[in-house]
């Protein structure tokens, strides 16, 4: 039974309308002109504007135009929008006229685009990992995709043959590219590109499309996954869930078992053993050990917005043909805390990292000036709420998610009116509009956090509905004016962290909760302003001045119906996280074993001690940048020779044979000390560290368990504003140790 299009599904309220409309607003905020001017200028064209700042002029030039295609196609579908079917329209004719003008077939905002694909096209498929270019292929899916969506979801000619053209470009250039180097190239972000092929195949029947879809397939990736092995520690995590989703829609098409195979074990993994309560995983954008939540307890950049957008993805592809009660569950989870809450429901700024450390917040961007990979994401996600509504074959419809919406089921003539104020609760009311009477089954529904099974009301009256894999359903002849109502129960729950640590995330129903801290200032939450960084950078609240938690606690309503839960410091208030924004928060708590002094104080000792290890290196802090880690060093400037990456037990490193360099910022010129992070080597291989230049030798050294370090001096300066290029340079013939990380600090006791 597959999903209802969104064309046939019309949101009228509640949060799901209400962030549908602030992304509609920030649709309209951006300029389609700037959005080309990288698709103009690589094909020899002069742009109409200016390009937008950010990420689009640092080596990912073009990719939110790809976004804002698939966005606006989404908002059309959806709402029939006009002035976003004109820029639509408008930006695909622009970015055919680059595509003829360039006469090759190819078009795209990659820089140097003519010196790339002609490098790739010689068998240099490394070039897609160099400096300047970032990640082109993930840029170049965003514009694959978009084109798509313009051609299925708004019926665009011209779309369809850009995209068309494009790909034959790219089919044609990959047929002299060997099998070994083109896994190569698939050691990079490379986004959906699998599912892209697929998706073309869809489009047109052709079976090159499908050909090329399993060549993006990376085989590295599917084949531990087909053993059911997880081997994802340590891995970028939104290179590789883009991935799965291609595996889950090529499996579908070409019946390849052990790849269907691979994705739902990805799906399963990556849900049970690698998510917190809010649907997110990954900390700094990777996957951390299953064993070891710890730096999701920790660190500032908690789950990315970005891989929650691709695993309800993923799991509407595994459940294309038939509703599966667990992946449902998650679908809501994930859409009714994660992506509501990364977007900011007044402005529509979009989050990149939801931190889950206690008193910590997040940042919003601007459509001025954000082009992360997450505002791009985000744009699509909030056009498409209504696209896991509703299901129906030949003789039922079935409702699968709560949102005040209408649907339009032809087939049966049906208008079905959904009217609820879910999740604030459970009480959910359908009215079906018919031209005459007509049998079929109706089913719904019931959340696995829903209990007791609610009791089913028609026109007012109880009626027996049986329970089908996780619904219920009644089968009957309905008339116009119909009405069927019934109501979820909520209650409270604690959910622990997937690895059995002492912290809990609470629940209501299917509401992940939160307890409010300090209200932030616009200047700190929004990146209202060029180059304003897109992770929460102010202080971190120590872990000990967090409320503690008796294992025994769930939430509960007191007599005035107000959320609460008991902790060491009496009852608190909770609300739901997902409509918190502007303040700090605590979505996650330290857990005691019971309700009595000594077991508190134990349990705060322990967060005093690790805020105490922390503080000795974070509170001295300038810059970092986390070696091996894609954005971070992205983010920093990285460039390198004969260099390699990977991770043992969850630590990323980077090593080299030649050297590796990266740019760190101390803007307020308190950096006095380098600190250079490896793992333990028992050869002792060397390098040498240069400063902007210079060799530097170290002034300290040492070994915290398997990692070792050593601290340079570095002589203040107030050029450029404290930027400074540091340069890991191998001794000869020897190649450095596996580096994982570079910190500016402030000098010992400042």
């Amino acid at each position: 039974m597959p999903f209802v299009p969104i064309s046939q599904v019309t949101l009228t309220g509640g949060p799901l309308f209400q962030a549908q409309e602030a992304d509609r607003a920030y649709l309209r905020a951006l300029e389609p002109d700037r959005l080309l001017a990288p698709f103009l200028r690589e094909a020899g064209l002069e742009p109409r504007a200016a390009s937008y700042d950010d990420w689009e002029v640092r080596g990912l030039d073009g990719h939110t135009a790809g976004h804002y295609l698939s966005a606006c196609s989404l908002m059309v579908a959806s709402t029939g929008d006009d002035v976003l079917r004109s820029r639509l329209e408008y930006t695909v004719a622009e970015l055919a006229r680059a595509q003829d003008h360039l006469g090759t077939g190819y078009v795209g905002g990659v820089p140097r685009s003519a010196e790339l694909w002609a490098e790739v096209a010689a068998g240099i498929t490394e070039s897609t990992f160099r400096a300047g270019r970032w990640v082109p292929w993930y840029n170049l899916h965003k514009l694959y995709a978009g084109l798509i969506d313009a051609a299925r979801l708004t019926g665009s000619q011209v779309a369809r043959d850009v995209v068309l053209r494009l790909a034959t470009w790219w089919e044609e250039l990959a047929a002299g590219i060997d099998d070994e180097h083109f896994q190569l190239m698939l050691e990079t972000e490379i986004g959906g590109m699998n599912e892209a092929y697929v998706d073309l195949f869809d489009l047109t029947g052709d079976p090159r499309h499908l050909a090329m879809a399993a060549r993006f397939t990376s085989t590295a990736l599917s084949e531990p996954l087909s053993r059911r092995s997880d081997e994802l520690t340590g891995l970028h995590a939104n290179t590789r869930i883009p991935q799965f989703v291609g595996f889950a829609a090529l499996a579908a098409r070409n019946g390849d078992a052990a790849l269907s195979g691979a994705a739902r074990f990805a799906w399963e993994t990556i849900l049970t053993r690698r998510t917190v309560a809010i649907g997110g995983n990954s900390v700094r954008e990777h996957f951390h050990a299953v064993d070891d939540f710890t730096p999701m307890t920790e660190d500032r950049e908690g789950p990315e917005t970005c891989n929650s957008y691709n695993l309800i993805k993923l799991g509407r592809r595994l459940s294309a043909d038939e509703s599966d009660p667990a992946i449902a569950d998650a679908l809501e989870r994930i859409l009714f805390n994660h992506l509501l809450s990364s977007q900011h429901p007044e402005h529509g700024g979009l989050v990149y990292f939801t931190s889950m450390r206690p008193d910590h917040y997040r940042v919003y961007s601007s459509p001025a000036y954000s082009f992360w990979c997450c505002v791009g994401t985000g744009l699509e996600s909030h056009a498409k709420h209504g696209e896991s509504l509703y299901r129906f074959d030949d003789d039922t419809v079935s409702v699968e998610l709560f949102a005040p919406s209408v649907v339009r089921i032809p087939e049966l003539g049906l208008k079905l009116e959904q009217r609820t104020a879910f999740p604030s609760d459970g009480v959910v009311g359908l009215t079906l509009g018919l031209a005459g009477p007509r049998r079929f089954r109706l089913r719904v529904r019931v959340p696995g956090w829903s209990v007791p099974t609610p009791e089913v009301f028609v026109n007012g009256a109880p009626v027996t509905a049986g329970l089908e894999r996780g619904h219920l359903a009644v089968d009957r002849e309905w008339s116009d004016g119909d009405t069927v109502s019934f109501e979820l129960t909520m209650g409270g729950r604690a959910e622990p962290y997937p690895d059995g640590s002492d912290w809990t995330s609470l629940l209501w129903g299917p509401s992940v909760l939160a307890a409010r801290g300090e209200s932030l200032p616009t200047d700190v939450v929004l990146a209202g302003r060029a180059h304003a960084p897109h992770t929460a950078v102010g202080p971190l609240t120590p872990l000990a001045s967090a409320p503690i938690v008796p294992r025994s606690a769930v939430p509960y309503r007191d007599a005035d119906g107000r959320l609460r839960i008991d902790s060491d410091r009496g009852p608190i208030p909770l609300e739901p996280f997902a409509g918190l924004h502007d303040a700090r928060y605590t979505v996650t708590f330290p857990v005691a074993s019971t309700a009595d002094e000594d077991a508190i104080a134990r349990r705060r000792t322990a967060l005093v001690e690790r805020d105490r290890r922390a503080a000795s290196i974070d509170g001295r802090t300038v810059d970092r940048v986390a070696l091996g880690e894609q954005q971070p060093e992205a983010d920093h400037g990285f460039e390198g020779v004969a260099s390699a990456s990977g991770a043992v037990g969850g630590v990323r490193w980077r090593s080299t044979a030649e050297r590796l360099s990266v740019t760190l910022v101390d803007p307020h010129l308190l950096g006095r000390v380098v600190r250079v992070t490896w793992l333990h080597d028992p050869a002792g291989h060397g390098f040498t560290l240069e400063i902007d230049g210079t060799p530097v030798a170290p002034q300290e050294g040492g070994r915290d368990d398997d990692l070792e370090w050593a601290e340079y001096p570095l002589t203040p300066t107030s050029a450029g504003w404290g930027v400074r290029r540091f340069a890991l340079v191998a001794q000869a013939d020897r190649e450095t140790p596996r580096c994982t990380e570079l910190r500016v600090l402030t000098a010992e006791g400042a």
